[in-house]
């Protein structure tokens, strides 16, 4: 039980260091200049459709999975 209790423990550990990695970019990314913001959020999308795992061959389509970001919510408190 001790194992199943520290690899949960662990991965809300590394879960919680990866919020505020993402919270603290998208925060310093509010002070660049808008055209520098949209080449980094498409590079944020192009690394998220990477992470996905491909599942074309259970569905196939005719049409390209297409990512747009409308914006960014940070709550700060």
């Amino acid at each position: 039980m001790d194992g199943d209790h520290d690899r949960s423990f662990g991965r809300n550990i590394d879960y919680r260091i990866a919020v505020r990695m993402f919270e603290s970019a998208f925060q310093a990314c509010e002070r660049l200049p808008d055209e520098d913001k949209q080449l980094l959020f498409r590079e944020v999308a192009k690394r998220l459709l990477d992470q996905i795992p491909n599942n074309r061959s259970e569905e196939p389509t005719t049409e390209p999975t297409a990512v747009k970001i409308l914006g960014i919510e940070i709550k700060q408190g």
